[in-house]
């Protein structure tokens, strides 16, 4: 037994459909710290053997005083209560009506209740719904409870009836005071009805009938959930009166400022986090898993209670504004943080064996689903990672948990995700919209993960992008999407065990996937940014080619053609203009390919008001990469200059084909 000084008690209330929140629901329990001395009953409320997170429940019962049980009270309700309800009878007027379905799961949970007041002097009720949101919050709520005199400690709700805002219940979660509650006749009651005290103002004006109040004319432990049964109950046995404007109802104080209830939220999780987070213990009726995801990072990040998890690392270069900084990143923190920087984009194809991944370990880097079967090669795990495939998730979810990257997984799998405090779940929409802004924790899949790479790497500010291992090449082929078993080793990855014997897989859509991929070169250009393609070998077309050891060798013949245009771009930024033209020159002489720097010097001789040389350079860079945006606008603007309007609109006008929806160009066809 409990008392008022003694240990805490916590009842969790679950069932077999929300198992998955449930489990977030543990997991934060074990994250959060009580502040007290605790004990947890966890009543599972279907038959054992539906139970699918068992690992989960053994954990919370290793590090927890805790207890689980599938028993509720022996208590059957008359078949002829059920056969005959007065509260399923069609009344005139305003009626909440519950079917018989509905009951028996009010039913279960009343006994739930039930069963604990029974057996203890004290619990807080809670479900998988709520979400704790600071430290120390169940000292809180028992502390505060320590000067209370009521049956129920919590979220008094009110009900609008006759014009007038009224009490009508506790929240069900809340702390429950079972030395009064036993005063009650509550077992009498699961056998027999009453008449409803509120029933009778159910039809008068200015009374809201959304509320358990009104589900009948009568009521019991089996017609109407504890939290208000209790409460009318209460008022009906302490006062002898069964009639709510002659009970006291303002005696007890409502404590949602420790407990609060809100089934009908309109905050989404960063408000409620924004809001809440280190001042209120405990809020009921959450249905976003989000919420408890976001908390168990805060818990394992921000409080700093385990030491040996809570390390939230962006690894790359030395200089990084967040490299080795063990704070508490939240979606918003990462907002352009690498504004101006460049990253990698690493696929999984073929090629990546012919890549020598070593010049990337101080690079920032996105791995992509199974890139963990490379890292003894690389000797490093990649700053970032992103995995969409709900087949790859489920089957190897082991191996993503143990990755120390920051990762961007697709929401609809979370389920199979232990480890959260380094993982930001999210949900999908549209078919080949590209997400600018990813703080609502949405992107689009576009038919490939490499698309929501490049969504992520939007967002995480970096200016350029380029694309290793991205082969966009499958030597067996199938109807796109459709789900296959592997039958032997996997040619198609640079692992054989990538897609190996026995794993589920899906063919992809190529087709579907470059036409997001021109979305995201649009959006990238459009934006004065750039992804560029140096994958060894790689079929794709859609984004500029680059030689990938051109990037970072350095030959007796020079530096590379990409660090020389680099430095070309800071050195114009900077106004040293004949330091800039010199740069781009010698990009140019090193790989006579390369249309980006083309592009540049011709951007400087339009500076320098040669607008021949402009027009010769601008015009090579769109014959070596004719979806260049830049030089589309740049072409056009040379054509529009020396009066030849009738070419610029061609050159727009093709260009508006393949990217209907870039209104700038559309703005100077518009306009010519």
């Amino acid at each position: 037994m409990n008392n008022r000084s003694g240990m805490a008690h916590v009842v969790l209330n679950f069932h077999k459909k929300d198992q998955f929140s449930a489990k977030l629901m543990l997991e934060l329990l074990m994250a959060a710290d009580e502040g007290t001395d605790c004990r947890y009953y966890l009543q599972y409320g279907n038959n054992i053997s539906t139970l699918e997170i068992h690992e989960t429940v053994l954990k919370f019962m290793d590090q927890k005083d805790a207890t689980l049980s599938t028993q509720l009270p022996d208590i059957k309700v008359p078949q002829e209560m059920i056969d005959n309800d007065p509260n399923l009878l069609p009344y005139e007027g305003n009626h909440a009506v519950r079917s018989r379905a509905q009951k028996k799961s009010i039913l279960q949970w009343n006994l739930c209740v039930f069963k604990y007041i029974q057996n203890l002097d004290s619990f807080l009720m809670m479900e998988p719904d709520c979400v704790i949101l600071k430290k120390a919050w169940l000292k809180d709520i028992y502390s505060a409870w320590e000067s209370y005199q009521g049956p129920v400690f919590g979220h008094l709700k009110k009900g609008l009836i006759h014009n007038q805002y009224i009490p009508t219940h506790w929240a069900g979660c809340s702390l429950y005071n079972c030395v009064e509650l036993r005063k009650l006749p509550l077992e009498e009651y699961f056998y027999k009805r009453y008449r409803n005290p509120w029933w009778k103002y159910r039809n008068e004006a200015g009374t809201v009938t959304a509320d358990n109040c009104f589900y009948g004319p009568v009521i019991s432990g089996y017609d109407v959930s504890y939290d208000y049964f209790l409460h009318a109950l209460y008022w009906k046995e302490t006062t002898g009166v069964n009639d709510p404007y002659q009970w006291p109802l303002d005696t007890f104080e409502d404590r949602s400022n420790l407990i609060f209830c809100d089934f009908r939220t309109k905050m989404n999780t960063g408000e409620i986090v924004d809001r809440f987070s280190g001042r209120l213990p405990l809020m009921h009726g959450v249905k976003s898993d989000r919420a408890r995801e976001v908390m168990l990072k805060y818990f394992y990040t921000r409080e700093g209670e385990r030491q040996s998890e809570q390390k939230f690392q962006i690894s790359g270069p030395a200089d990084s504004p967040v490299a080795n900084n063990d704070t508490y990143v939240t979606i918003h923190d990462l907002k352009d943080k690498f504004k101006g920087e460049r990253c990698f984009i690493v696929g999984n194809g073929p090629s990546l064996n012919e890549t020598n991944m070593e010049p990337l370990k101080n690079e920032y880097t996105i791995g992509l689903n199974r890139i963990y079967l490379n890292f003894d090669k690389m000797g490093y795990e990649p700053t970032f990672y992103c995995s969409v495939n709900p087949y790859v998730i489920e089957q190897f979810s082991q191996d993503i948990d143990a990755l120390r990257s920051i990762k961007f997984i697709r929401g609809e799998s979370g389920k199979h995700i232990n480890n959260k405090w380094n993982t930001f779940f999210m949900e999908s929409v549209g078919v080949h919209d590209f997400n600018e802004d990813l703080g609502n924790l949405e992107w689009c899949e576009g038919w490939t993960v490499t698309y929501c790479a490049m969504q992520v790497a939007y967002y995480l500010g970096f200016e350029t992008v380029i694309l290793i291992g991205v082969d966009h090449n499958f030597t067996k082929k199938g109807d796109p999407n459709k789900l296959v078993t592997a039958e032997g080793s996997d040619q198609n990855h640079f692992h054989p065990n990538y897609f190996g014997k026995g794993i589920k897989w899906q063919y992809p859509d190529l087709d579907r996937s470059e036409k997001s991929f021109a979305i995201a070169r649009q959006v990238y250009e459009r934006n004065g940014r750039r992804i560029l393609d140096a994958t060894i070998g790689g079929k794709l077309t859609i984004f500029p080619r680059i030689d990938y050891n051109d990037i970072f060798s350095v030959s007796s013949k020079g530096r590379s053609a990409y660090s020389l245009n680099e430095e070309g771009e800071s050195l114009f930024n900077n106004g040293d203009i004949a330091g800039a033209m010199n740069a781009f020159a010698k990009a140019i002489k090193k790989a006579p390919g390369y249309a980006t720097a083309y592009n540049n010097l011709g951007v400087v001789h339009v500076h320098e008001g040669d607008v021949q040389a402009a027009s010769v350079c601008f015009t090579k860079a769109f014959n070596l990469d004719p979806d260049d945006r830049s030089v589309v606008i740049n072409c056009g603007r040379i054509l529009t200059n020396c009066e030849n309007t009738d070419d610029a609109r061609k050159l727009y006008n093709s260009y508006l084909k393949k990217n209907p929806d870039d209104e700038e160009i559309a703005h100077l066809l518009s306009s010519l």
